[in-house]
């Protein structure tokens, strides 16, 4: 399977939620967007943000998504759920508890993460899409 390839993955609730809230709260506590957008391809915020409603809508939709999209999707729940400066941290709003919100990270970390996911997010920063 290639990074552009476009795969499903079997999320469990808790899975979904935090990856949902990991997207959408850039538009809420995170105030990280400006700095994150080139890490993820986006060209603008208001590019970053057009990126985060469409992998928040496939997600939410159990859509699949290729496999740069699952790294972005991974990376910047990551950044918003741990990271105070980024990302939202102690105003994260899943409604899930740190002792559930963990497991499920660590479980989608399992799932997402692959080589090619990582060089297909590692080569936006080196100019191939």
């Amino acid at each position: 399977m290639t990074s552009r390839e476009l795969a499903g993955v079997d999320l469990t609730d808790d899975e979904r939620r935090l990856l949902l809230a990991g997207l959408m709260e850039y538009g809420g506590p995170a105030a990280g967007a400006g700095a994150l957008a080139p890490l993820v391809g986006a060209e603008s915020v208001d590019a970053f943000f057009q990126l985060t409603d469409r992998l928040s809508a496939a997600i939410k939709n159990g859509q699949p998504l290729s496999g740069l999209d699952w790294a972005r999707a991974l990376v910047l729940t990551e950044i918003c759920w741990a990271s105070d400066i980024l990302g939202a941290a102690s105003e994260f709003a899943t409604n899930l508890s740190d002792e559930r919100a963990l497991p499920a990270l660590r479980s989608l970390q399992r799932k997402l993460v692959t080589g090619e996911r990582i060089q297909a997010l590692i080569g936006l920063r080196q100019g191939s899409k």
